[in-house]
C-alpha cells in the first residue's frame, strides 16, 4: 500500500506501508479525497507546535472523505460501499471536557495527521465507525473534504453568539475565511460584511462568497477603510483567519466597544504581540477556536439544503504520487489556488 510520509521539512516521499488491520468498531476505508490544509503547510515547512514528537516520519492529512471497503465487528450503521466524510479527531469520551461536550478540547485526543498519529495521505486506512458521516448522492467526496473547513467555520460562528443585523470583518480570506464569509452571509444575518487578504485572487473569492467590500491589506489601510465604512464605530465581531501579528492588532483596532474577536488563525510563532490596553478599554471578548465541535452532521445538512455551497473552493486536484507538487502549489500560493485536493485512489 502506498503512503506519503514526511521525512523532514519539505521532504515528502512515497513509501510502501503494511495494509491496515481491521478491528472491532472500525471500518476499512479507501481514501478518495484529502485536502491540503494550512496547518499541514505549517508542518511541511518544519514548524512544530507545543511538544510534538516529530521523530516519526508522519503521514499528513486530516481533511478527507472515503469509501467503505469493509466493516469490523460491532459496526451497525455503515455498509460496504458507503461514501463518507471522516471526522479526524478521536476523543476519549470520558474526561471532564468530553463529558461537558467540549470534545475538541480533549487532552487525550487522537487527531489524524498530527504527531504521533498518521493521517490520510495513503491508499487505505481504518477509522472508527462513529467518526464517519454518510454522504448522499447529492454530495461528492470533495464536499466531504469541505466538511472540515466549514465545520471549523461553523464552530467559530457558534462561539461568536451572533444576532442578525451585526457588522463583521473577516481578516484573511483563505479557505476557512471564505467559509466564514459564506456562513455569515447565508446563515447568520450579517448586515455589513468586510474582508481582507494579501492576494488579489482571494479578495475576489471573498466577494464571490458574499463580502460587501474587500481590501488587499498590502495596498490599503484596512483599519481606516473599515472604520470609515462604519462611520468610526467599528464592527461587532472580527474573525481573525490569518494568524499573523498584523491581523491581531487590526482586530482590536477594528472592534466596536463591547466587540468580539474570534481567533481562528494559527500563528507559526508561539508568542504574539497583542494590544491588551486597547482591548481592555473596549471591553472586548476574545474567543479562541480549537478545531471544531461535532459539526460534520450540521455541515452535511446545510450542504443538502444549499445553505452551504462548497463549489469553487477546490481549484486543483492531484493523484497520490504528485502530493509534493500539491504542497508546493499551496505553500507558494501559485495558480490561484484556494483548496488543493489529493486523490489517493489514483496513484498517477
Amino acid at each position: 500500500m502506498k503512503s506519503i510520509r514526511m521525512f523532514g521539512p519539505m521532504q515528502l516521499k512515497a513509501v510502501d506501508d503494511p495494509e491496515p488491520q481491521l478491528t472491532p468498531g472500525q471500518a476499512l476505508l479507501q481514501i478518495e479525497a484529502v485536502g491540503v490544509c494550512g496547518s499541514d503547510i505549517h508542518r511541511y515547512r518544519g514548524v512544530t507546535f507545543e511538544k510534538e514528537d516529530t521523530r516519526h516520519p508522519l503521514i499528513l492529512g486530516h481533511e478527507f472523505a472515503a469509501q467503505v471497503l469493509e466493516t469490523g465487528p460491532g459496526c451497525q450503521n455503515t455498509r460496504v460501499g458507503d461514501r463518507v466524510a471522516v471526522e479526524a479527531g478521536i476523543h476519549c469520551g470520558k474526561c471532564e471536557f468530553c463529558l461537558r461536550g467540549d470534545i475538541n478540547l480533549c487532552p487525550q485526543i487522537h487527531f489524524c495527521g498530527v504527531p504521533p498519529h498518521d493521517g490520510a495521505l495513503r491508499e487505505r486506512m481504518v477509522w472508527p465507525e462513529h467518526q464517519l458521516f454518510h454522504l448522499s448522492e447529492k454530495l461528492s467526496y470533495e464536499d466531504g473534504v469541505m466538511c472540515e473547513i466549514f465545520g471549523i467555520a461553523l464552530h467559530s460562528l457558534d462561539l461568536a453568539n451572533l444576532r442578525p443585523g451585526f457588522r463583521a470583518a473577516v481578516l484573511g480570506s483563505g479557505p476557512i475565511g471564505a467559509a466564514v464569509i459564506q456562513l455569515l452571509r447565508k446563515t447568520a444575518g450579517a448586515a455589513e460584511l468586510y474582508a481582507t487578504d494579501r492576494l488579489d485572487y482571494r479578495c475576489d473569492f471573498a466577494l464571490q462568497m458574499g463580502a460587501d467590500q474587500v481590501w488587499n491589506a498590502d495596498r490599503s489601510n484596512v483599519v481606516e477603510e473599515i472604520l470609515a465604512c462604519t462611520l468610526g464605530r467599528g464592527v461587532d465581531v472580527v474573525f481573525e483567519c490569518a494568524g499573523v501579528e498584523e491581523t491581531l492588532a487590526q482586530s482590536v483596532r477594528l472592534s466596536a466597544p463591547g466587540g468580539r474577536l474570534i481567533w481562528i488563525g494559527i500563528p507559526e510563532a508561539d508568542t504574539q504581540p497583542f494590544p491588551v490596553s486597547t482591548a481592555r478599554r473596549k471591553g472586548m471578548t476574545v474567543r479562541m477556536v480549537r478545531r471544531s465541535r461535532r459539526t460534520y452532521d450540521r455541515c452535511i445538512a446545510l450542504m443538502e439544503t444549499g445553505l452551504i455551497d462548497p463549489k469553487g473552493f477546490v481549484t486543483h486536484r492531484f493523484p497520490l504520487l504528485r502530493t509534493m507538487e500539491a504542497y508546493e502549489l499551496v505553500n507558494n500560493y501559485r495558480d490561484g489556488v484556494i483548496k488543493a485536493v489529493i486523490q489517493p485512489s489514483r496513484l498517477t
